[in-house]
């Protein structure tokens, strides 16, 4: 029975193994990363833009002047509005800033549920996704 238990595991071990080195062979090119790295730099400078421009919007906003309830509560909603607005882009940054220490790391482009290498056009779609498309599939049901 021991004989059994050890062939098994042996067995998985060599199908890890060849599941591993297939892995390595479909890591992105050096120029792809780089391309990758651009995207997502050019998508934290926007971001970035956009949550100043969505700050100093903010601080526009009047609350001392006298005005009626319907411009209350436009400027209210124009508030909440930029604030939720700037906590998206916050974490669309955090993400981005995610998938760069992932190309420092030698990760990027593969996903974390299964291992698989994330498909390029939806890493041009959504450079900083973290799953294939079937993982995230799965983990939205």
């Amino acid at each position: 029975m021991k004989m059994k238990t050890k062939k098994k595991y042996n067995k998985t071990k060599r199908v890890k193994s060849k599941k591993l080195s297939s892995l390595k062979s479909k890591k992105l090119s050096t120029k792809d990363l780089k391309h990758f790295k651009e995207l997502l730099l050019l998508q934290k400078k926007n971001l970035l833009k956009n949550l100043l421009k969505n700050i100093d919007e903010g601080k526009q906003i009047d609350f001392t002047e006298v005005k009626d309830s319907i411009d209350l509560a436009s400027d209210i909603y124009d508030t909440e509005f930029l604030h939720n607005l700037s906590d998206s882009e916050k974490k669309n940054l955090e993400e981005i800033d995610y998938a760069l220490e992932k190309i420092e790391k030698g990760t990027y482009g593969i996903c974390e549920i299964c291992g698989k290498p994330i498909n390029k056009k939806r890493l041009e779609a959504l450079p900083f996704a973290r799953y294939d498309i079937e993982c995230q599939t799965k983990r939205e049901k």
